[in-house]
C-alpha cells in the first residue's frame, strides 16, 4: 500500500470527507484528491497534522508500519461530529469545545415512596448517553427498572453534555419528572453529597441546553457587525 493509498483509507477511517479535511488543513479539496490520487505528496507539516487528525502514528502514514498504534478520532460531546485538537468549536455544531469540560451535568434518581418511574428509566437507559458506570449503560427491562428504585438515592449518570440533558428531558417529561434531579458535575459524586446541594431546575437546564455558541462564520459576521457600528459611532462623534 502506498501514501497516498494510505492517507485516503486514515481519512475514511476518521468519517472525513475529502473537502472536510482539506477545511481542517488549511487546503482546498482539490489539493487532497491529488493526494490521494498520487499526483502529488503533502508537505511534511500536513503529514504531521494527519497523523493527530487521523490517530495514526507518522511511521505507519508515510511507511506502512502496521504495528504503529492507532486510536479512534475524537467525537464532539454535543453533536457527535469528528473533532481534533485544531477545533475550539465543532465544526458540524458550534459547540464550544474549550468549555466542554465545563458542561458536564449529574442526574440523580431520588427516593421513590409511593410510585416508580419505571417507564421514564427504561426510556433513559435506551438513550446510549450513560456509559458503562451507570446503571443505565445498557436497555432495562421492568423488573431492572423497579429494583433501580429501590436503590435511590442513587446517580444515574455523570459528564452529561447539556444536548444530552435536553433529551433526557424529553424522555422523562410527565408526572414523575420530579423524581430526576440534575446537578453540575461538581457539585459532588456521591448522593448524599448532592442532596447537600441545590439541584438545577427543568427550566435553567432547558436554558442551558438551547444556548448554542456562534459558528465560525457566526463569529465572523459579529465582528463585521461590531465594526460597522463603531465606524458609524465615530463619524456621529
Amino acid at each position: 500500500m502506498e501514501l497516498y493509498e494510505r492517507i485516503s483509507l486514515a481519512r475514511k477511517k476518521a468519517g472525513l470527507s475529502q473537502e472536510q479535511l482539506g477545511e481542517k488543513l488549511g487546503v482546498s479539496r482539490q489539493a487532497v484528491s491529488k493526494w490521494e490520487s498520487g499526483q502529488t505528496n503533502p508537505d511534511v507539516a500536513y503529514i504531521t497534522e494527519m497523523c493527530r487528525l487521523f490517530g495514526v502514528s507518522a511511521d505507519w502514514l508515510l511507511l506502512g508500519e502496521e504495528h504503529a498504534d492507532e486510536r479512534p478520532p475524537a467525537l464532539c460531546p454535543s453533536c457527535g461530529g469528528i473533532i481534533t485538537p485544531m477545533d475550539k468549536f465543532c465544526p458540524g455544531c458550534g459547540f464550544h469545545l474549550l468549555g466542554a469540560s465545563e458542561c458536564g451535568y449529574t442526574l440523580l434518581l431520588t427516593p421513590c415512596e409511593w410510585v416508580r418511574p419505571v417507564d421514564e428509566l427504561k426510556k433513559l437507559s435506551r438513550t446510549g448517553y450513560f456509559d458503562e458506570d451507570s446503571p443505565l449503560a445498557h436497555p432495562l427491562n421492568t423488573w431492572e427498572a423497579e429494583a433501580l428504585t429501590d436503590e435511590a438515592p442513587i446517580i444515574l449518570g455523570q459528564g452529561l453534555s447539556p444536548h444530552q440533558v435536553d433529551k433526557i428531558l424529553e424522555a422523562i417529561a410527565g408526572p414523575y419528572e420530579g423524581y430526576f434531579f440534575f446537578y453540575p458535575d461538581v457539585a459532588g459524586d456521591t448522593p448524599e453529597e448532592l442532596l447537600r446541594q441545590t439541584s438545577l431546575s427543568h427550566r435553567q437546564l432547558k436554558l442551558t441546553s438551547d444556548r448554542k455558541p456562534l459558528s465560525f462564520w457566526g463569529m465572523v459576521g459579529a465582528v463585521v457587525v461590531g465594526i460597522i457600528l463603531t465606524v458609524l459611532l465615530l463619524s456621529i462623534l
